[in-house]
């Protein structure tokens, strides 16, 4: 129903969070900085999905709201008839559209009582051929410095939410703690990797 697509990572300066996690991991960007009256963006391709880095000026349309690190998790509907916002009405879960432009329009999902947040992107364009470079790309750097191969999981600390069917709509594990964590091509011991606030890089 829903695919995980990326995790925003709010910080003062994406370019130079980016560029210093670009050469540590040996990762490819999934794209390069993004300049609008709302936001300041980067990428990074971590295969799977990306990670984003965002300096907003209008968080979802609200001015004078930031936060520090990770605070968002971006899905994308995977049938393209499916008229998401009364299916989830229907699941008593409040949506609100965060923003629409010409490429894309955001949806927020219960933006008042969950963060995390947890927000849909629909691209109003043929992603076929960005997501065939962002595959050719990851594959050509071989999954950088830890060898990341796919994605295994995320956990999020949801432990104060009182709407956990909602992480159960969206497969995400309602924890404690907050965790991406990745498989590898390596035979190395696991790594955590503490990089970005409010969100632990596990390779293994």
């Amino acid at each position: 129903m829903f695919k995980l697509d990326h995790l925003m990572i709010e910080v003062d300066n994406p370019q130079i969070i980016a560029n210093d996690i670009v050469s540590k991991f040996k990762l490819p960007y999934a794209w390069t900085l993004i300049q609008t009256d709302n936001y300041l963006s980067i990428g990074i391709n971590f295969g799977d999905i990306n990670i984003e880095f965002i300096k907003f000026n209008k968080r979802f349309g609200i001015s004078n709201i930031n936060y520090d690190g990770f605070s968002g998790i971006a899905f994308t509907p995977t049938n393209s008839e499916l008229n998401y916002e009364e299916y989830l009405k229907n699941k008593n879960l409040f949506c609100k559209i965060g923003e629409e432009t010409e490429t894309y329009t955001t949806t927020t999902i219960e933006c008042n009582e969950v963060f995390p947040t947890i927000f849909l992107v629909k691209y109003h364009f043929d992603t076929a051929g960005w997501k065939k470079k962002l595959k050719d790309d990851f594959e050509n750097c071989e999954g950088g410095v830890y060898g990341i191969k796919n994605f295994k999981s995320l956990e999020v600390d949801f432990s104060k939410v009182e709407k956990q069917y909602l992480f159960e709509e969206f497969k995400i594990t309602s924890s404690t703690i907050n965790q991406i964590t990745f498989s590898s091509s390596s035979s190395n011991e696991k790594k955590v990797i503490n990089i970005i606030p409010n969100l632990k890089i596990v390779v293994i």
